[in-house]
């Protein structure tokens, strides 16, 4: 699994057919059309092509300001992934990959450590919660479930709005806003059905700025019927990271063994 490259391809397909870039112009609304003036509007599909790492580095705070949980996130050419998550007072999770064998390591019901070995799609689903580029550059794959629905005031910003329904009870419908002025994304919505009825779950991306050639939000706000939770990075890049970053944990080493001798004794 390559996830920098993997998540890069589905979004650059779709940039490659923009042909030279230029200011965003008024479009007839249709999806194909706005993820290609998005992906102009963050820095164009070069850019984008010369991303093989990413580090991510942040705090989310509660509603009241209150700092809970520091992220460190790094992926890397190969499937290379190593996150660590802090949570203030409590204690360190971590899952990553060196390319070849993904692993966790959380806690259980009386704080001790717990290693085990996960598979590919739920180490993807672990780095899509926290990097929301990833979420951008993956819509394309969706693109055949999307119509442009209308127009919305989201954020405090008129968008147009893509209604991605799936048709598919093991996917949760969603809704994906872009700016009409600058076809920025602008976030996402998702109605989670509850005892009390449905809620509004709504994720805003903020604070634009430049990380080389590209330009990226750096703030994201989890919005649940009007309740706030933050993310926000301190520090994006997209440099070369070692290597030795992703070395496995010597407690994931020993559950690859016990793995390889269980599969050997099966045959």
């Amino acid at each position: 699994m390559n996830i920098v490259i993997h998540i890069l391809t589905p979004i650059l397909l779709f940039a490659s057919i923009a042909g030279i870039q230029s200011p965003p112009q008024p479009i007839d609304p249709s999806p194909d059309k706005i993820l290609v003036k998005a992906v102009q509007s963050i820095g164009g599909h070069k850019a984008l092509e010369e991303v093989h790492a990413f580090k991510l580095h942040g705090l989310i705070r509660l509603a009241d300001g209150q700092p809970v949980v520091e992220i460190d996130l790094s992926t890397s050419i190969g499937g290379k992934v190593l996150c660590v998550m802090t949570f203030i007072g409590v204690g360190q999770s971590r899952f990553g990959s060196d390319g070849t064998i993904t692993w966790e390591q959380s806690f259980n019901s009386v704080n001790e450590q717990v290693w085990k070995l996960i598979n590919n799609d739920a180490l993807t689903q672990k780095v899509r919660q926290i990097n929301w580029l990833e979420w951008f550059t993956m819509l394309p794959e969706d693109i055949s479930y999307m119509k442009v629905d209308g127009e919305e005031e989201f954020d405090e910003e008129d968008c147009w709005r893509i209604n991605i329904a799936y048709n598919d009870d093991s996917k949760k419908d969603q809704y994906a806003f872009f700016s009409k002025e600058t076809y920025r994304p602008r976030g996402r919505r998702t109605i989670e059905k509850t005892p009390n009825g449905d809620a509004t779950i709504d994720v805003f991306f903020r604070d634009w700025q430049r990380v080389g050639d590209l330009l990226l939000f750096h703030t994201v706000i989890y919005s649940r019927n009007g309740s706030e939770v933050s993310m926000k990075f301190d520090q994006i890049n997209t440099d070369a990271l070692p290597n030795s970053l992703f070395q496995l944990p010597e407690k994931v080493k020993e559950l690859a063994e016990e793995m390889e001798i269980k599969i050997d004794n099966s045959d």
